[in-house]
């Protein structure tokens, strides 16, 4: 049987806090301009967007996108305890599912022509969302587990 070692739990923990913070912050980073493109998208105005306002836009998805394919390697390097290898294996997975989700988003925003790929656009909300889900779960089993 294993023997337990509390440094590796606690660098485990560690480095998965730090993994949701970071997510969090790009998160609460890209929002607002998220969210003024859903709505320039809702009302069928993206024309009427600055070049360079949607341009900035298309930027902080990319930048965005970043911090998630490094936090899914960061979470795919990182070394669980025995106990927690199961969910760990799924957490690693639903990740970086959420982060290929929040690419074909940022895909889907077309600089030139200046529009949106809709139908990929839809689709990623969608899986964003399932995927953040099941991370979410992932992540109370392991707090959980404590």
């Amino acid at each position: 049987m294993p023997k337990f070692n509390p440094k590796q739990i606690q660098t485990y923990l560690q480095t998965l806090q730090t993994v949701l913070g970071d997510t969090q912050e790009a998160a609460n980073q890209v929002s607002p301009y998220f969210v003024k493109l859903d709505e320039a998208r809702q009302a069928d105005k993206l024309g009427d967007l600055p070049k360079a306002e949607f341009a900035e836009i298309k930027a902080e998805f990319d930048d965005a996108v970043g911090v998630y394919q490094k936090n899914a390697t960061i979470l795919a390097d990182a070394k669980p305890p025995v106990r927690w290898l199961g969910v760990h294996k799924l957490l690693v997975k639903n990740y970086a599912d959420y982060a290929k989700a929040t690419e074909a988003m940022a895909d889907a925003v077309v600089l030139d022509g200046q529009k949106i790929k809709e139908a990929e656009f839809s689709q990623s909300e969608k899986d964003q969302e399932t995927s953040m889900n099941k991370v979410q779960a992932n992540v109370g089993k392991i707090f959980g587990g404590l």
